[in-house]
């Protein structure tokens, strides 16, 4: 009875892997966009507090003022030796979602710490509470709140407007143009962007194992529902001392930790750990 019962249960497991896959792996792509929110929303905070954007007018203008703020220039000269992006100052253009996560975290650890609030999601919370409805239409940034449960302020005025799929494609990258109220061309009913709807990130299951549309439908609502709860942790934030690593270094460390290939252990950032310091006593 004990080895049929076994058999039985291993032909359940075998059968269920390729669900288990599905959900673990939508579960992570999750992970990472709200990840990339956080750096989307502290990017666009910022943006907003030394830009002063104005409708109307491209958004690559208050990131030219951004780039001249004594802020930007004090963010660069701590985080220069990350990335050639920052030994530039004159550099502030994050219209790509590479360049927003990579301005992400610095700004976390130079720019949020000033803002009133008790922590992250307070401080962004009261930033987007109080931003103009256009700019928020204008960069997704509902999308944005919605992952990181975030209130919006009233978007009825906006809601009419029409925004560009280009745009959406590219989020969490802000854009460079300016923001044109031009109603949408078919009206509101038959447009998918006129109303915040996560299903649209496409996400993919990254398995092999075809399903039908109605599991994959499944799996994303029941991946979203459970990973956009309030008992899910804020995305990590990584350290000042990791950062203002230069990359070479970084590379270096995490190939030592066995992150690239040979044995597979997690980063030394996400495990609390001060990478400076074991490097220094040789603990790499």
């Amino acid at each position: 009875m004990y080895q049929i019962r076994s058999r039985q249960l291993a032909r359940l497991e075998k059968r269920a892997l390729p669900y288990i896959k599905q959900r673990d792996g939508i579960a992570e792509q999750w992970r990472k966009l709200r990840r990339g929110a956080v750096a989307h929303a502290t990017v666009l905070a910022f943006v907003m507090r030394y830009g002063n954007p104005q409708i109307g007018a491209p958004l690559a203008e208050a990131c030219r003022r951004v780039a001249e703020s004594e802020a930007w220039k004090a963010c660069c000269e701590k985080f220069s030796d990350n990335c050639k992006d920052f030994n530039d100052e004159s550099l502030f253009e994050p219209y790509g979602r590479e360049t927003v996560s990579l301005f992400g975290d610095p700004l976390r650890h130079v720019f949020l710490p000033t803002l009133p609030g008790a922590d992250e999601k307070d401080k962004l919370n009261r930033v987007f509470e109080s931003a103009p409805p256009w700019l928020l239409w204008f960069t997704f940034a509902d999308y944005t709140a919605k992952l990181l449960d975030l209130n919006l302020p009233d978007l009825p005025t906006v809601t009419g407007c029409e925004r560009s799929k280009n745009i959406f494609h590219g989020w969490w990258g802000l854009p460079e143009s300016a923001f044109e109220c031009r109603p949408w061309p078919y009206g509101t009913d038959r447009e998918p962007l006129v109303r915040t709807d996560l299903s649209l990130l496409g996400l993919e299951t990254g398995q092999d194992t075809p399903i039908t549309n109605r599991e994959r439908k499944r799996a994303l609502a029941n991946s979203a529902s459970s990973d956009r709860s309030h008992d899910l942790d804020w995305p990590e934030l990584i350290s000042v001392e990791w950062l203002q690593l230069d990359f070479t270094t970084q590379m270096a460390l995490l190939r030592r930790e066995g992150y690239f290939g040979g044995e597979e252990r997690r980063h030394p950032e996400f495990c609390g750990t001060d990478v400076t310091r074991r490097w220094r006593r040789g603990g790499y």
